[in-house]
């Protein structure tokens, strides 16, 4: 039996699963602060079931709330649990604005009892977030995967090898590449001994997958594939939709990705949280640009901390949000830099349709990312009455303006994509593959006519704003010979059906 969840209810979920559990729980898992997981955990092991817990060492905690989860830690391994934390991290710090030197590089989400495995997205945090999983119940096969993939984890990372925790380092090593030592020198920027013997600047690429076939299975990137290409190739295997969830998304060559994703013609929706704090005016600029697309884009009033894709053929439950360090990254031609993600793939049409009816049903009732955008313009409305004008502006005339604002700023980037699309049909026509002057021009004619038909006068007093010596007559002759237009009475149409 499998079960999908996308709510705010999920560690309920997998707090019945671990009470369920008979014989043993083992827990993957980045962050554990959750006091109702403890105490299952707690009272499992007085059950006499093993607990073992693959995690980040204490440091990585929030400072606020370090103390407190830690003596929880301190007295479940009182009761027999087996705890490893995973010292190692990946990158570089100056390049990141996040906490890099607390975060580790272990990301991942799962869990495996001897009832079920579990994908997820969730941390076991105190907060509540839209998350979510997928359940496989008494499927011995699943189970049997995910204790493989835990036990790697412990081989990778904790199990002590030539004096180093793990076998990543003599891994990285047997690579043998120019110079390979110097992938373990820690950071300048670290100026402790935290991570002394637990660092790696980048993985040797022939460590990491390039190209893998989507099976359903669980995957630990970089290792069994490269979060960044696995997803692409999983979302361009999509026919009809593409739905993402993702707590951030700050990855500018992913939003490209998605923008030639949607020139095929598939329904993209993404449900983001706008909270984070790389909301920044680039991630601002990018969302601009998806929503120019036609790709919705949306959010809720609280958390959301669901990594999902949902397409017509796959279900992904995942850590990887859509950020640089977590999809992974080329740093040179021999080497990968990414974070330890997890990917649980499921192929059943019964499950992915329920997980796109709860996907609709919180997208319906989100919020449109639109308004976040616009209250971020607000205080530009606000200094520009004060500064330029001398005049104090309601808050209700800040929002009103700020709408407007936005939607040209749209507006002008669809104009630009909507010639971009129409002149890579030219080209594609003409088999070429470079755009001049002639090309351009016979483009916006094209879409000008796509907006309504016009007469020679109409065309030609749009197209001398840019060059007053345009030849509107031969860009008209070329079109028509070609039959992308056709002139009815005074008036030029175009023929849709003949360029798209």
């Amino acid at each position: 039996m499998r079960i999908f969840e996308f709510n705010t209810k999920v560690i309920d979920k997998i707090v019945d699963e671990l009470q369920d559990a008979g014989n043993y729980i083992r827990i993957a898992i980045f962050q554990l602060h959750n006091q109702k997981v403890f105490s299952v955990l707690n009272d499992k092991l007085k059950e006499g079931v093993k607990v073992e817990i693959f995690t980040l060492p204490y440091d990585s905690i929030n400072e606020d709330i370090q103390d407190e989860v830690t003596d929880l830690f301190k007295h479940l391994e009182e009761n027999g649990a087996i705890l490893y934390f995973c010292k190692w991290n990946v990158g570089d710090p100056e390049r990141t604005t996040t906490a890099v030197g607390r975060w580790y590089s272990f990301h991942g989400k799962f869990i495996v009892t001897d009832k079920s495995a579990i994908a997820l997205s969730a941390n076991f945090t105190q907060d509540e977030e839209l998350d979510a999983l997928i359940i496989f119940k008494n499927e011995t096969d699943k189970i049997e995967e995910y204790n493989t993939k835990f036990d790697e984890l412990i081989s990778l990372y904790i199990k002590e090898e030539s004096g180093y925790n793990g076998t990543i380092r003599q891994k990285i090593i047997d690579t043998n590449l120019p110079d390979i030592l110097s992938v373990f020198e820690l950071p300048q920027t670290m100026g402790n001994s935290t991570h002394e013997n637990h660092w790696i600047q980048h993985y040797p690429s022939s460590l990491c997958q390039e190209i893998v076939q989507i099976e359903e299975r669980l995957y630990l990137t970089p290792f069994d594939c490269r979060g960044r290409n696995f997803i692409m190739n999983l979302i361009e295997k999509a026919s009809k939709f593409v739905y993402l969830s993702t707590e951030s998304f700050t990855d500018p060559d992913f939003s490209k990705f998605l923008v030639k994703m949607k020139l095929r013609g598939l329904d993209i929706r993404i449900l983001t949280g706008a909270t984070s704090m790389d909301f920044s005016d680039r991630i601002q600029k990018m969302f601009r640009e998806l929503l120019a697309s036609n790709i919705k884009i949306r959010t809720v009033e609280g958390d959301v901390h669901a990594k999902l894709i949902i397409t017509d053929n796959h279900l992904a439950v995942t850590s990887l949000n859509l950020n640089k360090i977590n999809l992974g990254f080329k740093k040179t031609n021999r080497y990968w830099r990414e974070n330890t993600e997890c990917i649980s793939i499921c192929t059943k049409s019964g499950i992915i349709s329920r997980a796109k009816s709860q996907y609709i049903n919180v997208f319906d009732s989100s919020i449109d990312i639109e308004k976040i955008l616009a209250r971020k313009l607000e205080d530009f409305v606000g200094n520009m009455f004060t500064s330029t004008f001398n005049l104090r502006s309601t808050g209700e005339v800040k929002a009103l303006l700020a709408q407007l604002i936005l939607r040209k700023e749209i507006e002008v980037k669809k104009f630009v994509l909507d010639i971009g699309k129409i002149s890579a049909k030219l080209m594609d026509h003409f088999n070429r593959s470079t755009v001049d002057k002639s090309n351009l021009l016979l483009a916006l004619v094209l879409y000008y006519l796509s907006e309504r038909k016009h007469d020679f006068d109409q065309l030609n007093e749009k197209l001398s704003i840019l060059d007053a010596e345009i030849d509107l007559n031969s860009l008209l002759v070329t079109l028509q010979l070609h039959n992308f237009i056709e002139k009815v009475d005074d008036f030029y149409k175009i023929k849709v059906e003949q360029l798209f």
